[in-house]
């Protein structure tokens, strides 16, 4: 065996040599690609499909008062067979390599959506640089591409603001590719998208960098062919989401019966409980929803300090909130498409009987029994009980 004095310097040696041969021989420098912010995909003809990515402009996403009024981001589309055809087309208009890590959304044009989404989330699947994570969102009407050139004056890139705007709301925003594809394999539900839509308020007089011409409009709701089916409005789709039990707040508008005004009430803490109950044939469902309230605005001759016109307040609530829920519910279920969990209920509480019905899961949500119940208690009336401009006789006690 060699002296330990001899080993010591190969060991060196040995050493510095693998410390030279590590590093990124090939790798890409961010500043060397192009970084894509958002992507947007749509079906221009039969089996003609047109593909659009926003791409950022790094020298333009700085603050402060040097800040350039251009537009931070530039768009590329193509067309083709497919989407791979579509998106080798529209690297043949780049200087550079693009980078997707930072693409934070999808945007599906109307036509495509309604042929179905088989063929974009087969794409998706496969490539290995696509986040699963990444908002995945439905643009009813318009062009993607057009919709993908508009600004937005809060932030540099419109396409961030697409997924911020569902916090604002009081929504979850959390509707990936991930959730979609989960909801398109289950045998319990089936999948539904936030849907946004370009405003029609462009005029001379309003400023482009303060006119936002985006908006949320609902949600869309496919069937397990991933083709869509139909739409939720937003006055709707807030109450499906509670259903779901993904509602943060809501505001809701209670007409009260004899007075010609109506009372505001906010509500948050919102949780919602169904039971699923096998009778013969068919199935029922008894849906609670439950929270906390707080008057935001009275427009009646009330006065809220009193108990009773609070319960008279809570009471309706209750009624007019549940019957709207449940015509909601109603209006979806011939479409078989399960877009409020009831699926998961069934199968949570009676997983022998699932098994039974599962196949036959559309028919049996279409023909289900649904019930629905409030249990909203209003805490907080503000720090008077009747309006300012009333007068004492006018007041209702």
């Amino acid at each position: 065996m060699k002296p330990i004095h001899f080993r010591i310097p190969i060991l060196l040696l040995l050493l510095l040599l693998l410390l030279l041969t590590t590093g990124c021989w090939d790798r890409k420098e961010l500043d060397d690609q192009a970084i894509i912010t958002a992507w947007g995909f749509d079906l221009i003809e039969d089996e003609m499909y047109t593909g659009t990515a926003q791409f950022a402009i790094p020298s333009k996403l700085g603050v402060g008062e040097g800040k350039s009024q251009d537009k931070a981001f530039f768009t590329i589309s193509g067309n083709g067979k497919n989407m791979y055809d579509a998106s080798k087309n529209m690297r043949l208009k780049l200087s550079r390599p693009w980078f997707e890590g930072h693409s934070g959304v999808v945007l599906i044009g109307e036509r495509l959506a309604k042929h179905g989404l088989a063929n974009i989330l087969d794409e998706l699947g496969r490539d290995p640089t696509v986040r699963l994570r990444r908002d995945i969102i439905v643009l009813r009407g318009g062009s993607v591409q057009d919709f993908l050139e508009l600004t937005y004056p809060l932030e540099s890139l419109s396409a961030h603001a697409i997924v911020s705007m569902h916090e604002t709301a009081g929504l979850n925003a959390n509707h990936t590719l991930r959730n979609f594809y989960m909801a398109a394999e289950s045998e319990e539900s089936s999948p539904f998208l936030p849907v946004i839509e370009m405003t029609d308020r462009s005029s001379e007089e309003s400023s482009k960098l303060t006119d936002p011409k985006m908006k949320l409009w609902g949600f869309a709701i496919f069937n397990k062919d991933s083709q869509l089916v139909g739409y939720l409005p937003m006055n709707k789709g807030y109450y499906q989401q509670w259903v779901k039990g993904l509602l943060k707040s809501i505001i809701v508008t209670v007409d009260i019966p004899g007075e010609k005004g109506n009372v505001v009430v906010e509500a948050n803490h919102l949780k919602s409980k169904i039971v699923a109950s096998p009778r013969g044939t068919k199935v029922h469902f008894n849906v609670t929803l439950s929270g906390k309230g707080n008057i935001r605005e009275n427009n009646t001759r009330l006065d809220l300090g009193v108990s009773k016109n609070i319960a008279l307040v809570q009471n309706e609530l209750h009624t007019q909130v549940g019957t709207y829920v449940h015509q909601i519910i109603k209006k979806v279920q011939p479409l078989g498409t399960d877009i409020f969990g009831f699926g998961e209920a069934f199968h949570r509480q009676h997983p022998y009987q699932w098994n039974m019905l599962k196949k036959e899961w559309p028919e049996k949500f279409a023909e289900a029994e649904v019930s629905v119940s409030m249990n909203l208690q209003i805490q907080e009336t503000g720090l008077t009980g009747a309006p300012y401009i009333l007068k004492n006789r006018e007041i209702k006690k």
